[in-house]
């Protein structure tokens, strides 16, 4: 199945709330199984008694294979995905937040958005977030808005869809180097942007990386020419 992006076995998908489409057929993968036996080694009792030997007992752990069957989300219905809609909805990072807004070079503007979480207008040169989100919320978007006005080379009416995967992609790094971490809501905006092609992330790997390397040095260098600590 070319196009899965998600998939678990039948029990899991149970325990989610999701139940199995009509007519859904399983995707046959080869399933590792953890095994474990205890033998018998020969020992000693210390370093001054060598012939003083004995037995002692050592678990072996080992892996066996069967074939097994899972299914993709998009054969299942029923209870939202853990990652769907997901927000952090919490403040432990108002000092990193901040921080931002002080090294933002454009001016951020809180407004309600209604369903959108932020955006940057490259006309006005103005980054706006949603002023009902948490502060941890309120990072992480303004992370993805900053990329996207200091990094974000892409034909945007083009290649929106590879603009929003690296965007988020280095927002996320760079969060997670900082101690915020956004993959509650970072992954699944990641692969819905990417139509769930892995390809797509991997072609775009070396320059997220690279740019996220960037980001995070030119953060820290703020930090060192302002004497900011984060804590």
């Amino acid at each position: 199945m070319k196009d899965a992006t998600k998939v678990a076995g039948f029990k899991t998908w149970q325990k989610m709330g999701r139940k199995l489409k009509k007519g859904a057929k399983g995707i046959q993968i080869i399933y590792p199984i953890k095994r474990k036996y205890t033998t018998k080694i020969d020992g000693q009792n210390s370093l001054l008694d060598s012939e003083n030997e004995k037995q002692e007992e050592k678990i072996v752990e080992y892996l066996t294979y069967r074939l097994t069957y899972v299914f993709d989300v998009s054969q299942t219905f029923g209870n939202p995905m853990p990652l769907e809609d997901k927000r952090l909805n919490s403040n432990n990072m108002i000092e990193f937040f901040e921080f931002l807004k002080s090294y933002s070079p454009y001016p951020i503007i809180e407004e309600n958005l209604g369903n959108a979480q932020g955006y940057w207008n490259p006309k006005n040169k103005q980054i706006a977030l949603k002023k009902s989100l948490s502060i941890d919320d309120k990072a992480s978007v303004l992370l993805h808005e900053l990329t996207h006005a200091l990094y974000d080379d892409f034909n945007y009416a083009e290649g929106r869809n590879l603009s929003e995967t690296f965007v988020e992609s280095v927002a996320f790094i760079v969060a997670d180097y900082f101690g915020l971490n956004t993959s509650m809501c970072s992954f699944n905006y990641i692969t819905s942007w990417a139509k769930g092609d892995i390809k797509v992330i991997l072609e775009l790997g070396d320059k997220i990386q690279k740019t996220a390397n960037s980001f995070i040095k030119s953060l820290e260098d703020e930090f060192t020419n302002n004497n900011i600590r984060i804590a």
